[in-house]
């Protein structure tokens, strides 16, 4: 940490010396522009992915545990839901890597270890991006579509390959364009962290690449299915107060029971919906879409790419909360586990095994 402050005095210091010609020892990206070189800015983003860390690391673990203790939670989506929050977890067990670059002027450990640092970063939040966009499009499926034609298309293999492919798309994405001499895995001298290595001249078709074929494809999905969900919920609801208002007429002989009871329920659950939707499309928005935007137009935001990414960061932390908490079968047991109340635990996986071996 005193390296940041000893190369602000040292910039000082230097002031009256003559200037000189030669930069051929120069490695950081200085003649390219922007460098995230204020102590006091990379100070405070260390802090917030410290932070981001310590939330994320436990809430993506209550997550699994939860799915893992529960035969409750044994769905389809929660496959994605625990896939989704694995990706999550990596992502925030990385962080304090981060940090440790940040608060250095050059990165201070073994090069391998910043480059497996940036891989695994770039893998959990690329994953996390397509995961979210497979739970947007089950359920917009599982809304709108029969129960058959979902659990059909949504099989066993077809479940294993989305899994399979939400990893391999961030990973492809991640060695493919290197091999092609576009862009390099590593330490960046312009951001301070293990990324993409900014020194590399083609650096930016990199990063507008990460950006354009993960996250514009997904914030694209997520935006669709959600706004379909919400035109078919309401497209529903009427119908059913439609229903609803048609059938009260006709108990005119029963007048003491109340009309409008099922029209009161179809507008409760269409808030509901309505209100899981905005906190699920706005969190995703403020989290990603920013990030996205600086590298698809990265020279003159280079300054708020650092900021941006912190945005992008937060996100790992953010997801258990909007999927699990809100999530009213997550709530019952996560209940039970921050207690340590083992046996409140609704359908606990290892009492379930055990009656129906003794069943057999």
């Amino acid at each position: 940490m005193n390296s940041i402050w000893t190369s602000t005095l040292i910039k000082m210091g230097a002031s009256n010396e003559p200037l000189s010609t030669d930069f051929s020892s120069v490695e950081t990206p200085r003649s390219q522009g922007y460098v995230f070189e204020d102590p006091t800015q990379r100070l405070i983003v260390a802090v917030i992915v410290c932070v981001v860390s310590l939330v994320g690391l436990p809430g993506n673990s209550l997550v699994m545990l939860a799915v893992l203790l529960s035969k409750k939670l044994h769905n389809r989506t929660n496959v994605f839901v625990v896939n989704l929050a694995f990706a999550d977890f990596l992502t925030c067990l990385m962080l304090p890597f981060q940090a440790v670059a940040l608060l250095h002027d050059s990165w201070p450990l073994s090069e391998s270890l910043c480059t497996v640092v940036a891989i695994v970063m770039w893998a959990g939040l690329g994953s996390s991006v397509v995961n979210l966009a497979v739970i947007a499009f089950m359920r917009f499926y599982i809304i709108t579509k029969p129960r058959k034609k979902y659990e059909k298309l949504f099989s066993k293999p077809a479940m294993t390959f989305m899994v399979i492919g939400a990893w391999l798309v961030p990973f492809l994405l991640i060695f493919v364009p290197p091999l092609f001499g576009l862009g390099r895995i590593g330490y960046s001298p312009r951001y301070r962290i293990c990324s993409a290595d900014s020194s590399h001249p083609l650096a930016d078709i990199y990063a507008i690449l990460s950006s354009v074929v993960v996250e514009c494809p997904g914030l694209i999905i997520i935006m669709v299915c959600y706004v379909k969900i919400y035109l078919f919920v309401r497209a529903s609801s009427r119908e059913v107060i439609l229903r609803a208002r048609t059938q009260s007429m006709q108990m005119a002989k029963r007048p003491k029971q109340p009309p409008n009871q099922m029209e009161e329920a179809v507008f409760r659950r269409q808030l509901q919906v309505t209100q899981n939707l905005f906190v699920v499309v706005c969190s995703y928005i403020i989290c990603i879409m920013p990030f996205g935007l600086a590298c698809v137009i990265p020279a003159p935001t280079y300054p708020a790419i650092p900021w941006t990414s912190v945005l992008l960061m937060i996100n790992s932390c953010v997801n258990p909360i909007i999927y699990g908490l809100k999530h009213p079968q997550f709530k019952e047991v996560f209940r039970p586990i921050l207690t340590c109340s083992w046996m409140k635990i609704p359908e606990p996986l290892l009492i379930k095994k055990t009656s129906s071996v003794s069943s057999e």
